[in-house]
């Protein structure tokens, strides 16, 4: 656990700077957003997402855990991230295909929706990997926690300049 010291404090930092954003992408365009139950849905996502990578990029931090005790807790922060995302990506599809001002193309509420996979389940599997003692788990984790900051850069970038157009 020690050698991924830095690259957690990396991940902590690069998530709360995300976090920050989204919360000025949400502030700034607060009215938009509003106006749609399938845009606060996304920002719901996202925010639960990068909490579910700070969270899984914090555990290892702590001093003193084991790794095992570190596998379980992450593992048990992994499927509820992974749940939240799941329920607000549904909310997002269903708001989109109950409002009548934007045809979306049903490949892209698909690949919407796949994306939030890439970004919550390699967490879930490096997790489990973890529980068993494979080391291989960790690698699992970080893959996740980068997806989830390329994905939550892209909710965030939606949300503050896509919004407006």
């Amino acid at each position: 656990m020690e050698s991924w010291h830095d690259f957690c404090i990396a991940q902590v930092g690069a998530s709360a700077a995300l976090v920050g954003l989204l919360f000025v992408a949400l502030s700034l365009n607060v009215r938009q957003i509003l106006k749609h139950d399938w845009l606060t849905a996304r920002g719901a996502q996202t925010l639960v997402v990068l909490t579910g990578a700070l969270l899984e990029a914090s555990l290892p931090l702590l001093p003193g855990s084991s790794s095992r005790a570190v596998a379980y807790v992450s593992l048990t922060v992994s499927l509820l991230t992974w749940g939240c995302s799941i329920a607000l990506v549904v909310s997002f599809i269903r708001g989109l295909r109950a409002q009548q001002q934007v045809s979306v193309p049903r490949s892209w509420t698909v690949g919407y929706a796949v994306s939030a996979q890439v970004a919550t389940l390699p967490a879930i599997i490096g997790s489990v990997l973890l529980t068993r003692g494979s080391l291989v788990g960790q690698y699992w984790i970080a893959a996740g926690l980068l997806l989830t900051l390329v994905f939550a850069l892209y909710n965030a970038w939606v949300l503050l300049v896509e919004i407006l157009r």
